[in-house]
C-alpha cells in the first residue's frame, strides 16, 4: 500500500478537453471493464448524456488523474429521478439552489489502498477526492448531496466521516448490485467531524498546501 504527500497533489474542476477525456477513460476502466455497468465501446470512453450540462471535479498526482466525480445541477433531472427512480420508493427529491446530486465517483484501482500522509495524519485517498468535492461544494454554496451508492460504499463513506443517510430500503440491481439511494449534508459532515473526527475537519479546511484550482463556477 503506497502513499502520497499532500503536496504532490492537485484537485480541481476538470475545464480543458484533456482533462476531460482522462476523466472519461478513468470513468470507462472502471464502470465499463471492472464493473461492467455500462456496455464497452471502441474509444474507452464512458460519456452519458449527462455530462454536458454536468461538471467534473478531480484529483491528480503528477499530471495523472487518479480519481474524479460528477456533479449535477438542480436545474437539471437527476439520475436518481431518471434512472434510478425505481430505488427511491415513495422519497421526494427536495430540490433547491444548495442540492446536487453526485455520480461517476471513481478512484483508480491501483491506488485505492493507497493513502495521503498530511500534517493531521493519513487518510485514504478517496478522501482526497472528497475534500475537492467538499471545497468546491463549500465555495458554491452547496450543502445537500443525493447519490446512488452501492451498499458497500454507503457503509464505507459513514465509516470514514461522511454521515449518509438512505431515503429508501437498499435495492438489488439486475446486476447483483445492492444499490442504496441516500442523502448527506456538509452541514452534517461538519457537526459530526468536529466532535469525533476533528483532525479530518481541520485537514479538509486546510487548503494551504495541497493544491486547489478553478473551485469556484
Amino acid at each position: 500500500m503506497g502513499y502520497f504527500f499532500e503536496e504532490d497533489l492537485r484537485m480541481q474542476t476538470l475545464t480543458t478537453k484533456e482533462e476531460k477525456n482522462a476523466a472519461f477513460r478513468l470513468r470507462y476502466q472502471v464502470f465499463a471493464e471492472e464493473l461492467k455497468w455500462v456496455s464497452g465501446n471502441e474509444n474507452k470512453k464512458e460519456i452519458d448524456s449527462y455530462d454536458s450540462k454536468c461538471l467534473q471535479v478531480g484529483v491528480f498526482a503528477k499530471n495523472r488523474l487518479i480519481a474524479c466525480l460528477r456533479i449535477h445541477f438542480p436545474t437539471d433531472r437527476f439520475m436518481i429521478e431518471n434512472e434510478f427512480k425505481e430505488i427511491i420508493g415513495n422519497h421526494k427529491i427536495q430540490k433547491t439552489p444548495q442540492t446536487i446530486e453526485v455520480t461517476r465517483f471513481c478512484i483508480a484501482n491501483d491506488l485505492r489502498k493507497s493513502q495521503v500522509s498530511t500534517k493531521y495524519g493519513m487518510f485514504p485517498i478517496v478522501m482526497a477526492l472528497e475534500k475537492a468535492f467538499y471545497n468546491w461544494c463549500r465555495s458554491n454554496d452547496k450543502d445537500t448531496v443525493y447519490m446512488v451508492v452501492s451498499n458497500h460504499f454507503f457503509r464505507l463513506l459513514n465509516l470514514l466521516g461522511m454521515p449518509c443517510t438512505a431515503v429508501a430500503p437498499a435495492v438489488t440491481m439486475p446486476d447483483g448490485v445492492v444499490a442504496i439511494a441516500a442523502i448527506s449534508t456538509w452541514t452534517a459532515f461538519e457537526k459530526f467531524t468536529a466532535t469525533k473526527k476533528p483532525a479530518l475537519l481541520a485537514w479538509f479546511q486546510d487548503l494551504e498546501q495541497l493544491n486547489i484550482e478553478q473551485m469556484v463556477i
